[in-house]
This record gives C-alpha cells, sequence and structure tokens, in this order.
C-alpha cells in the first residue's frame, strides 16, 4: 500500500475512534446504560481459538428495548493463502497475514431477543 494511502487510511481510522467516543457520551445523555466495556474477538483456527481484535461496547435501554452497539477493531488482513491438498480426505486451509500496525473499524449494532435471550444483529440496511 503507498504511504500516504496508508497515512489516510490511519487518520481516518483515528478519527472514527473520535466519533465513536463522542458518540458514547451523547448516548449516555439520552439513555440508560446498562453495561459497557471491552471485550476480545476471537477466531477459530487449527491451532485453537485466537484472539483476532477487540470491541468496546455499551448496551442500553432505549424506547425500543434493549441495545448494543459494539465498535471493533481488527488488524488489517495483508494477505490471504489458500493451501489445497488433491489427497482424498485432506481439507483446504487459509493462512492469514495479519498487520500489526493498520486496523480496520467496524461499528456494529445489536437488540436483545428476549425469546432467544442472545442478541440479534441489526442489519444496517433496516436504517433507510
Amino acid at each position: 500500500m503507498e504511504e500516504r494511502a496508508r497515512s489516510a487510511l490511519i487518520a481516518r481510522n483515528n478519527m472514527d475512534i473520535n466519533k465513536w467516543e463522542q458518540l458514547k457520551e451523547s448516548l449516555k445523555q439520552k439513555f440508560e446504560i446498562e453495561d459497557e466495556g471491552t471485550e476480545d474477538l476471537t477466531m477459530d483456527t487449527q491451532d485453537g481459538e485466537v484472539v483476532k481484535g477487540s470491541a468496546n461496547f455499551v448496551v442500553m435501554q432505549t424506547p425500543v428495548g434493549k441495545v448494543k452497539l459494539s465498535f471493533e477493531k481488527k488488524p488489517l488482513v495483508l494477505e490471504k493463502k489458500e493451501h489445497f491438498s488433491h489427497r482424498a480426505g485432506q481439507a483446504a486451509r487459509v493462512e492469514y497475514v495479519f498487520s500489526d500496525k493498520e486496523f480496520t473499524y467496524k461499528l456494529k449494532a445489536y437488540k436483545w431477543n428476549d425469546i432467544d435471550e442472545d442478541w440479534d444483529e441489526i442489519d444496517a440496511e433496516n436504517f433507510s
């Protein structure tokens, strides 16, 4: 990746982190916050479960019910290597190369489902 593009990516990501902090402060003024914190994002690999990022979250009571906003931070995937075997009974495996310095950010929203007693992700397409 070109150095200028990397700098723009890093600057944009820092701005996104600032917007997340501003959003959290705004939510604290408008809603009753039930829980907030950080949780590890894990990925299943051949070697078992590996931590591949973190998520800062806020759980609040809103007019539509209990809602959780999660701001995820994961290392940028630099390369994806697929290893195939032509032997019968052997599965293909995928190996990822992650950046140590560059990250991707994603905001996800969830609504509490009382019947399943679990979080259902809210599809961004439903906000239009």
